[in-house]
């Protein structure tokens, strides 16, 4: 009996700490800005349609610093991802949900 509870108090103390980590929302730093999610693995960068400094997965968070731009139906705004948060840059507003 000891040696059942035992065996299930180490499942659980391995299954909550992991639990607790996949419920962590989705964050980028605590710079001023709105707090995005990205909707596909998107490209930051240097300007709309400029080069790439880094790719940004999908899932993770989007810290929008309030500043867009846009012609037409080409809509980009200005912040950085979760992944590096000392990385500002642009991706399209369309691969984000704010």
């Amino acid at each position: 009996m000891k040696r059942r509870i035992l065996h299930v108090l180490t499942i659980a103390v391995v299954a909550v700490p992991g639990t607790a980590v996949a419920a962590a929302p989705a964050s980028a730093s605590d710079a001023p800005g709105f707090l995005c999610n990205l909707t596909q693995n998107t490209w930051l960068r240097t300007a709309p349609h400029g080069q790439v400094l880094r790719t940004l997965t999908a899932g993770r968070g989007f810290r929008w610093h309030g500043q867009g731009w846009s012609e037409d139906n080409d809509t980009w705004i200005y912040g950085h991802g979760a992944e590096d948060p000392s990385l500002d840059g642009w991706v399209p507003a369309g691969n984000t949900t704010c």
